[in-house]
């Protein structure tokens, strides 16, 4: 053992300082956060300890259910996020030499800070104002802008059309990397064997882009399930709680209402849900990498 140590010594003095970060940055906190979930605790006071009564309240609060379905709608949004990257990488694959320019400007609502385009989209959205509803209603395709944040159906379909416009570039660029990596031999072949385009989408692009669409989706929905600026900037979460996702609703129990255990309770649920998803990402990986060897 210890020549072991000896022998590697230098390896793990490299690795030290990693450890320390992820100790002092990661887990100290994080436990610190599951004890405080265990507390009465404001933000501005003494704690009390309570148990897991933090937990109970949330799962017999109707309110709490409101904001799991609300995160769940907000994560899919990478199912929008997918169709446009991957519809935008196989448009421009055969377009020459214009396909550099048009995937500079497919990447511009990635590389905008979210806090803009969520300052960008709320004047453009907004009803008496906003250019959108101006031309829409001067078309005549509406008789009267739309009133989207007062009720909770359209106000979450603006966020996830603005999360959707903002973050798919960043699919597409892992999707769009693949696909100009599948040798050009299959799609001959392809050819010669008489298969349409969607027979040759189906049966070669579909399952070479596999494993770039499983790297692109489990980030992008881990990402989703914790995300917090465009609901919180758009809508502050409301009405009411409809479009709190649970990093929403996280917030405001912090902020608004200053009770941090609660709000590190809904943390931990919040923890448990994105394990969830990546357990499942992980098995379709595993399946995927035991395809590919066999």
């Amino acid at each position: 053992m210890k020549e072991t140590f000896l022998e590697h010594r230098l390896a793990y003095l490299f690795i030290l300082p990693t450890l320390l970060f992820l100790v002092l940055i990661l887990w100290i906190p994080f436990f610190r956060g599951v004890w405080m979930s265990l507390h009465e605790w404001p933000l501005n006071g003494e704690p009390t300890w309570i148990g897991l009564e933090n937990y109970t309240y949330l799962f017999e609060w109707d309110v709490f259910y409101t904001s799991l379905k609300a995160t769940f709608l907000f994560a899919f949004t990478t199912l929008i996020q997918l169709v446009i990257a991957l519809a935008a990488a196989i448009a421009i694959k055969n377009i020459g030499h214009l396909k550099d320019i048009m995937s500079s400007i497919f990447l511009i609502p990635y590389t905008m800070p979210p806090v803009v385009t969520g300052t960008v989209w709320l004047y453009l959205l907004q009803p008496q104002q906003g250019p959108v509803w101006q031309y829409l209603v001067g078309w005549g395709i509406l008789d009267s802008p739309i009133y989207w944040s007062v009720s909770g159906d359209t106000a979450m379909a603006a966020i996830v059309g603005v999360t959707a416009w903002t973050f798919w570039p960043f699919m597409f660029l892992i999707i769009f990397a693949s696909l100009e990596n599948i040798p050009d031999e299959l799609y001959e072949s392809a050819r010669v064997y008489g298969a349409g385009r969607i027979q040759t989408f189906l049966k070669v692009t579909l399952p070479n882009l596999k494993s770039a669409i499983l790297v692109a989706v489990s980030i992008r929905m881990i990402w989703n399930l914790a995300k917090i600026s465009q609901p919180l900037q758009m809508t502050s979460g409301g009405p009411g709680y409809e479009t709190s996702i649970l990093a929403v609703l996280l917030y405001r129990f912090a902020y608004d209402r200053n009770q941090m255990g609660i709000a590190f309770a809904v943390g931990i649920v919040l923890l448990l849900v994105v394990i969830a998803f990546i357990l499942v990402f992980l098995r379709e990986f595993e399946r995927d990498s035991g395809g590919a060897s066999a």
